[in-house]
């Protein structure tokens, strides 16, 4: 009876140990954030914001993390391997998601071995052209593309902003020439020096030079409704062209699909609550994103829907990393 007492009593304190680990890995353990671009960008930013918010919610550290490289891959793919045991999330472009694995190998399965945690905001892709262009709006400028094709600049091949240039091709007829670049920065630059006759890029690094003082025109955005940071940009729709309504950019904020619901909820949840602070809102809008804070089913269905989607583009318009 003694040794059946003392195994019980080992048997309990055995499990009070277990839920006291359990706990203090909820509550106190720190929690790796990875960003998938070089410190300093907008997107990189937006991220470090959402989390310093989420750790004052969950009351949790979270260590953030650059892992640049690859169109994003390097960086997921590291929150995917990363034991539960190590609580990990990601930040990541929609086109991590939904164009990379079209165009190039990835070591793991972008809709299986992941699991969404929140949409943080949607971003319209912009068309771009020099101040200096003759084209004053969007009919202009496909007159003229027709006339004589233009070159497009997109922020690098097999890009979402590239694959939404080859989209506006095939829906206004046009045969523009692709000019993919390292990343916005150098395709915004050579547009400001009229070495390309257009790019196709984000708010982002373009959202300064727009405006009455800036050096370059904004011809139209995609998605189905102007942009809340540049309102006096028309959409695509507006000007005939309601195939590029559903073309936009986001980014979000994905783990392991080994992370349990209850994690991803709860960091979810602390996410949407950090998008409704003013000073984070702000940093989004100011960005040309829309905040979003979706989650749950919702978010769950755009991450399977979107590789479908631009998948289909992909094909259609043949694109490869080589054009």
């Amino acid at each position: 009876m003694d040794s059946k007492r003392k195994v019980l009593k080992i048997m309990a304190a055995a499990g009070l140990l277990a839920v006291s680990g359990m706990a203090l890995a909820q509550s106190g353990k720190p929690v790796r954030m990875l960003l998938p671009l070089a410190a300093g960008g907008s997107s990189d930013t937006i991220g470090r914001a959402v989390a310093n918010e989420m750790s004052k919610t969950l009351g949790t550290t979270i260590v953030a993390e650059n892992k640049p490289g690859a169109s994003g891959t390097l960086a997921l793919g590291e929150v995917i391997r990363t034991p539960v045991s190590n609580p990990t999330f990601g930040l990541v472009l929609g086109s991590t998601l939904a164009v990379v694995p079209h165009l190039m190998k990835v070591p793991y399965d972008s809709v299986k071995d992941v699991k969404p945690v929140v949409q943080l905001g949607i971003t319209p892709f912009v068309l771009l052209v020099n101040k200096n262009h003759p084209a004053k709006n969007l009919a202009e400028f496909v007159a003229m593309s027709k006339r004589k094709p233009q070159t497009f600049g997109s922020y690098g091949a097999g890009t979402s902003s590239h694959v939404t240039g080859e989209a506006f091709n095939n829906a206004a007829g046009l045969k523009q020439v692709h000019v993919p670049y390292k990343g916005t920065a150098p395709a915004i630059n050579d547009l400001l020096g009229s070495q390309v006759d257009s790019v196709v890029a984000d708010f982002g690094v373009a959202g300064q030079h727009i405006g009455k003082d800036g050096k370059l025109r904004a011809l139209a955005v995609t998605g189905p409704a102007r942009s809340e940071g540049f309102p006096d940009v028309p959409t695509f729709g507006e000007q005939g062209y309601a195939s590029m309504n559903d073309l936009v950019g986001w980014i979000a904020f994905v783990t392991s699909s080994a992370t349990s619901d209850e994690q991803v909820a709860s960091w979810a949840k602390a996410a949407s609550n950090a998008l409704r602070v003013p000073e984070v809102r702000q940093r989004l809008v100011s960005q040309g994103y829309v905040p979003a804070g979706t989650y749950g089913k919702e978010f769950d269905k755009i991450v399977a829907d979107e590789p479908v989607r631009w998948g289909g583009l992909i094909k259609a318009s043949n694109i490869t990393l080589e054009n």
